[in-house]
């Protein structure tokens, strides 16, 4: 994906969805935090695919960056009390949890690899496995088929980012037809 904010769209949709079992500001945080990889490789250049840095675009090591991160969330208080903070502000406001901030941040991680490994050849997501098997499974092989193929996930972003805004005016109607 050339730009994180297309992850806004699918991590605000599913993190909307699954706010009862999920911290949704560690969710949209842990797909931000992946790109930390691709915005080190652009200071340190150390010669290798942009997304091969620390195998954060992995599920293996992806998906422990994001949990460790829920963790730390979780743990420092200032920024737990944004995240509830956070929440309150936009009308839907929760407690969290430390087992919904980690699976916010595991999980969260884990679609922006999932994402990621569609559009981008070099993304290991099975690593220590090097091959990127959704990529050539999307693209049928055939890398003629990667700039159609890459139109296509840019395009469900941003349905999602709809889908988000939907699901939030929803949410928010259902919120305030319970307190009435």
């Amino acid at each position: 994906m050339p730009f994180t904010p297309y992850h806004f769209g699918p991590s605000g949709f599913v993190g909307l969805l699954f706010r009862r079992w999920v911290d949704v500001p560690v969710f949209i945080a842990g797909n931000i935090l992946i790109d930390t990889e691709v915005i080190a490789d652009k200071f340190i250049q150390p010669g290798w695919p942009v997304h091969q840095v620390w195998h954060f675009h992995t599920l293996l090591i992806g998906g422990l960056a994001g949990a460790i991160f829920g963790l730390l969330v979780y743990y420092i208080k200032p920024f737990r009390w944004i995240c509830e903070k956070f929440m309150s502000l936009i009308g839907l406001p929760s407690k969290t949890t430390l087992l919904s901030m980690i699976l916010a941040g595991l999980l969260g991680a884990w679609l922006h690899v999932f994402i990621d490994s569609f559009y981008h050849y070099d993304i290991q997501i099975f690593w220590p496995h090097k091959d990127n098997t959704m990529f050539r499974w999307i693209n049928a092989g055939n890398w003629a088929n990667r700039a159609a193929a890459q139109r296509q996930v840019l395009l469900w972003c941003r349905i999602f980012w709809g889908l988000t805004l939907g699901l939030y005016a929803v949410s928010l109607a259902l919120r305030a037809k319970k307190h009435s």
